[in-house]
């Protein structure tokens, strides 16, 4: 996968001056613009510049002509109020610089697991990215560019084309947004997303030729279930669908009538901003299947984070989550991490390292991790055994597979049935039960917490549940699983 660092966006530009519009530069652009033509006097003798300096590229004249127009807009950038924008969909979304990238797992292991860090120091995220307050981080993927291009030159698209797209607009009156075609079918469009039957019903017509109009229509009927199905489960996309049907003709502003935009993805975030200032830092698993037909497929903003490294940037903004830490520093506090799900909780850990140093009085923490391997799957080890070591949390790790018999949460959650029930169970306890992770081993940690009220509190079954339903709804039990 390539990933290009220029992710450089849009520019709120107008289409005269005071009224807003949007525009994203393309890299032609932006290497041929200097900061004096810019500033040049006239239209005519800043396109003229534009001209002298393409002189001796490899540049189309077609493409010195709109970046003629480009350049009339930058020129006169305070008329027309243009600025630099990274997601024109999304307003809350700001570029942040990735400072850190690290493997965590064996390169020759099944699984990829990284850490990486972004840089959020004087931006609007700073004071928002606290992994241990109840916050996650948005991330919004790029497509990959050498498919991009693929696609653009088979379906014979100018990737230097300036187009107006208003389906991705602020809803200002008068707004627009100018873009490059490459970077419409890059930043924005879900080109390799899966794709619904209502978007079929909306490509039909651009089919040419009969056959091949009534081929796509026929997908949309139910006796064509099965096929359509089977298409789904071999992780057909738009853009495979697209390149299916030669005749197909379509407007390159209909592209955003037809594709939905880039989403964001969410992921927990690792790490404490008062313990790593103007940082923020996410624990991540590259996401992969097997689609029927034995391709193995990734997720989109998983590779797209695989392959950044530090010096590139991102578009991202802050999205709350309900892994918050007890505000009461004394207050007992259990942890089950699954997988990636051990995110928020490096992050409690590290807020109450911090509340610590600062001469808070701390309550114990009891971090219950699961996983594979320990070789392999244990993150941040040296971290959490130094924690360990100062007395500020407890690890109570399963690994499955270490050993013949398999040791999962649940068992190490009941090798803690006394603490936990003295600090989870009994009447006047204060303690916290947090679970991140898989969706799967969520129904036997809560049958564990079960066992434990019945055993060690003499509790009923149905009592044992109505303690587990009043610690939910008090937010003492509480789950993020995916």
């Amino acid at each position: 996968m390539t990933v290009k660092e220029e992710v450089a966006g849009p520019l709120l530009l107008a289409t005269r001056p005071f009224q807003p519009a949007w525009l994203v530069a393309c890299p032609t652009t932006r290497a041929i613009l200097g900061v004096e033509a810019q500033k040049a006097a006239s239209v005519y003798k800043h396109h003229e510049s534009v001209k002298k300096r393409a002189k001796g590229t490899k540049i189309k004249e077609e493409t010195i002509n709109k970046v003629g127009d480009v350049s009339r807009l930058l020129a006169f950038q305070p008329q027309y109020k243009a600025q630099l924008k990274a997601r024109p969909d999304v307003a809350q979304g700001e570029l942040v610089r990735v400072t850190d990238w690290k493997l965590l797992t064996p390169e020759s292991y099944d699984r990829t697991c990284f850490h990486i860090e972004v840089d959020v120091a004087g931006t609007g995220l700073e004071h928002l990215v606290n992994g241990s307050q109840g916050k996650a981080l948005s991330v919004y993927a790029t497509n990959d560019a050498e498919k991009v291009d693929a696609f653009l030159q088979k379906m014979n698209l100018d990737p230097n084309e300036i187009v107006s797209v208003e389906e991705i607009a602020p809803g200002d009156e008068g707004t627009v947004v100018l873009t490059t075609v490459y970077k419409l079918f890059t930043q924005y469009l879900d080109l390799f997303g899966k794709p619904s039957r209502e978007f079929l019903k909306k490509l039909f017509p651009f089919a040419e030729d009969v056959l091949e109009k009534v081929a796509i229509a026929e997908l949309t009927l139910d006796r064509k279930s099965e096929e359509f199905l089977d298409r789904q489960a071999r992780a057909f996309t738009f853009a495979d669908y697209i390149l299916e049907f030669p005749s197909l003709k379509i407007p390159v502003s209909k592209y955003a009538e037809l594709l939905p935009t880039v989403k964001q993805r969410v992921y927990s975030i690792c790490s404490s901003s008062d313990y790593h200032p103007g940082k923020c830092q996410l624990l991540v698993v590259r996401e992969d299947w097997q689609a029927k037909g034995g391709d193995t497929k990734f997720g989109l903003c998983s590779s797209y984070l695989t392959f950044l490294r530090p010096g590139t940037v991102c578009v991202a903004h802050a999205t709350h989550s309900v892994m918050q830490i007890p505000e009461d520093k004394s207050a007992p506090v259990y942890m089950a991490g699954l997988g990636t799900g051990l995110a928020p909780f490096r992050a409690f850990i590290e807020q109450r390292k911090h509340e610590k140093t600062q001469g808070a009085r701390v309550g114990p923490m009891t971090l219950f991790f699961g996983g594979r391997h320990a070789h392999a799957e244990y993150y941040y080890r040296d971290e959490f055994e130094k924690f360990e070591a100062e007395g500020l949390v407890k690890c109570c790790n399963a690994w499955s597979r270490d050993q013949k018999q398999k040791v999962y949460v649940q068992h190490k959650i009941m090798e803690e049935a006394d603490s936990i029930w003295a600090n989870l169970g009994r009447e006047g306890s204060k303690g916290f039960f947090f679970l991140c992770g898989s969706k799967q081993p969520e129904k036997d940690v809560f049958a564990a917490l079960l066992k434990i009220f019945e055993t060690k509190g003499g509790l009923s079954n149905q009592e044992a549940h109505k303690k587990m339903e009043s610690l939910q709804l008090a937010g003492r039990y509480v789950t993020e699983v995916y």
